[in-house]
């Protein structure tokens, strides 16, 4: 018997990643045994096909009751894909319960963005460094932790170019630096995938970056490929939003493009793309075709 065949698995929240986690896993031939952690009070309609799943509602920052949850399951791994409020204190305290139940031997923290390593000792002000002290704070209570990087979500590039107000791409820059994007259920699956099929000690693990790639485009390319017109946005103008609160973001997720720190393989340390490294851990899931732009249109 693989020694990865049932198992348990807690995946902390059900939202744009949780789902396709979700799915995947429940999908997966070593069938694991899963439990999704949903905060206390949270209402959210889930597909039919994530119905079979237990869910478990429960406070992120209880540790007593989230360390008696993780004892009772005997959860091996938690897979944490909460949101931007819990991604320190949450994450802390789950980090705290698993470290605490004794049988955790993984911990996949809420990344799947671009890489952050760096961010926090560069003093950024940013949600990256907030990320990247999370990885430091697993590595401090020695909570062995795999970091997985995918640059922009490919559901949300007609988002940040302004495709959810017209028809237009809108271009904060040139638009000709390359960036990473991966899809969605692309990261689900791969997250499913190397956490039931490898062995929880393995060396690709263990506090290791891994680094994913569904396709590396520029904005212009993706204007070529969706066939829409391109919109120069000047600098200290702002990209078309359906709120005011959405501006500055979808201004930053460009300006991070443009300025080449949305490739998997970037360095925030050195302030450079490392060589080979975008889309390196890609092999770790062998013989699956990648989604691209051109077939999600």
């Amino acid at each position: 018997m693989s020694p990865s065949t049932n198992r348990s698995i807690a995946l902390v929240g059900a939202g744009a990643i949780g789902t396709h986690v979700l799915r995947a896993l429940l999908k997966s031939p070593h069938h694991p045994k899963v439990i999704v952690l949903t905060r206390t009070g949270s209402k959210k309609d889930l597909p039919s096909d994530l119905s079979s799943a237990t869910f478990i509602p429960v406070d992120y920052t209880d540790v007593a009751a989230l360390t008696t949850l993780f004892k009772e399951h005997s959860v091996e791994v938690v897979v944490s894909t909460v949101g931007t409020p819990g991604y320190k204190d949450a994450q802390h305290a789950l980090a705290d319960a698993a470290k605490a139940s004794g049988s955790v031997k993984l911990f996949v923290p809420s990344e799947f963005g671009v890489p952050t390593e760096g961010a926090h000792a560069n003093r950024e002000d940013n949600l990256f460094a907030v990320k990247d002290e999370v990885a430091e704070y697993l590595r401090s209570i020695g909570l062995p932790y795999t970091r997985v990087y995918t640059g922009l979500f490919m559901g949300y590039i007609p988002w940040i170019v302004g495709r959810d107000v017209d028809e237009n791409v809108h271009i904060l820059g040139k638009g000709e630096t390359p960036f990473t994007t991966t899809s969605e259920e692309d990261i689900g699956g791969f997250v499913a995938h190397i956490v039931t099929s490898l062995p929880l000690t393995s060396p690709e693990l263990v506090n290791a970056s891994l680094r994913i790639q569904s396709q590396r485009l520029t904005l212009r390319d993706y204007a070529r490929i969706i066939n829409k017109p391109v919109v120069s946005v000047a600098q200290g103008a702002s990209i078309p939003a359906k709120s005011d609160g959405e501006k500055p973001f979808k201004s930053f997720l460009q300006t991070q493009i443009e300025e080449g720190k949305a490739t998997t393989g970037y360095d925030r340390r050195n302030g450079k793309e490392i060589e080979g490294a975008t889309g390196s851990a890609n092999k770790l899931w062998e013989g699956h075709v990648w989604q691209t732009v051109e077939g999600s249109t």
